[in-house]
Protein backbone atom coordinates (compact mmCIF):
# COMPACT_ATOMS: atom_id res chain seq x y z
CA UNK A 1 0.00 0.00 0.00
CA UNK A 2 1.36 3.24 -1.12
CA UNK A 3 1.26 6.27 1.12
CA UNK A 4 -1.42 8.43 -0.91
CA UNK A 5 -3.84 5.27 -0.31
CA UNK A 6 -3.43 5.34 3.31
CA UNK A 7 -3.40 9.14 3.35
CA UNK A 8 -6.78 9.02 1.14
CA UNK A 9 -8.42 6.20 3.64
CA UNK A 10 -7.49 8.05 6.50
CA UNK A 11 -9.27 10.89 5.05
CA UNK A 12 -12.32 9.68 4.62
CA UNK A 13 -12.43 7.86 7.94
CA UNK A 14 -11.58 10.99 9.73
CA UNK A 15 -14.53 12.93 7.27
CA UNK A 16 -16.93 9.96 7.99
CA UNK A 17 -16.59 9.79 12.09
CA UNK A 18 -17.22 13.51 11.28
CA UNK A 19 -20.10 13.64 9.74
CA UNK A 20 -21.33 11.53 12.27
CA UNK A 21 -19.87 13.23 15.27
CA UNK A 22 -21.48 16.79 13.79
CA UNK A 23 -24.99 15.80 13.70
CA UNK A 24 -26.94 18.50 15.77
CA UNK A 25 -29.51 17.42 18.84
CA UNK A 26 -32.82 19.13 18.53
CA UNK A 27 -32.52 21.10 21.82
CA UNK A 28 -35.92 21.62 23.96
CA UNK A 29 -34.71 24.43 25.87
CA UNK A 30 -34.32 27.88 23.27
CA UNK A 31 -32.79 29.78 26.15
CA UNK A 32 -29.96 26.48 26.91
CA UNK A 33 -29.88 26.41 22.59
CA UNK A 34 -28.89 30.07 22.57
CA UNK A 35 -26.52 29.77 25.64
CA UNK A 36 -24.73 27.62 23.55
CA UNK A 37 -24.61 29.23 20.24
CA UNK A 38 -23.29 32.51 22.11
CA UNK A 39 -20.26 30.05 23.84
CA UNK A 40 -19.40 28.96 20.39
CA UNK A 41 -19.65 32.66 18.90
CA UNK A 42 -17.37 33.89 21.59
CA UNK A 43 -14.53 30.80 21.55
CA UNK A 44 -14.61 31.67 17.18
CA UNK A 45 -14.25 35.28 17.73
CA UNK A 46 -10.94 34.87 20.87
CA UNK A 47 -10.01 32.21 17.57
CA UNK A 48 -10.82 34.75 15.04
CA UNK A 49 -8.60 37.35 17.77
CA UNK A 50 -6.00 35.65 18.13
CA UNK A 51 -5.12 34.53 14.46
CA UNK A 52 -5.23 38.41 13.55
CA UNK A 53 -3.11 39.58 16.52
CA UNK A 54 -0.76 36.74 14.77
CA UNK A 55 -1.27 37.99 11.29
CA UNK A 56 -0.79 41.79 12.17
CA UNK A 57 2.68 41.25 14.24
CA UNK A 58 4.17 39.62 11.38
CA UNK A 59 2.99 42.51 9.23
CA UNK A 60 4.58 45.05 11.68
CA UNK A 61 8.11 42.50 11.36
CA UNK A 62 7.89 42.84 7.66
CA UNK A 63 7.00 46.40 7.44
CA UNK A 64 10.36 46.99 9.82
CA UNK A 65 12.73 44.45 7.20
CA UNK A 66 11.12 46.54 4.49
CA UNK A 67 12.10 49.72 6.14
CA UNK A 68 15.63 48.85 6.89
CA UNK A 69 16.06 47.82 3.29
CA UNK A 70 14.48 51.05 1.70
CA UNK A 71 16.77 53.28 3.51
CA UNK A 72 19.79 50.90 3.17
CA UNK A 73 19.33 51.58 -0.01
CA UNK A 74 18.54 54.89 -0.50
CA UNK A 75 22.31 55.51 1.34
CA UNK A 76 23.90 53.38 -1.18
CA UNK A 77 21.75 55.24 -3.92
CA UNK A 78 23.42 58.27 -2.68
CA UNK A 79 26.72 56.90 -1.95
CA UNK A 80 27.16 55.93 -5.70
CA UNK A 81 25.63 59.54 -7.02
CA UNK A 82 28.22 61.23 -4.60
CA UNK A 83 31.31 58.90 -6.29
CA UNK A 84 29.73 59.68 -8.86
CA UNK A 85 30.15 63.37 -8.55
CA UNK A 86 33.21 63.26 -7.54
CA UNK A 87 35.05 61.67 -10.19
Amino acid sequence: MNWMQLAIELTREVMNSRAEAAKPTEPTDLGMALSQQFGLIDRQMDAIVQNLKAHNAKLERSIRRQRIWNYTLAVAVVAVAVIAFLR
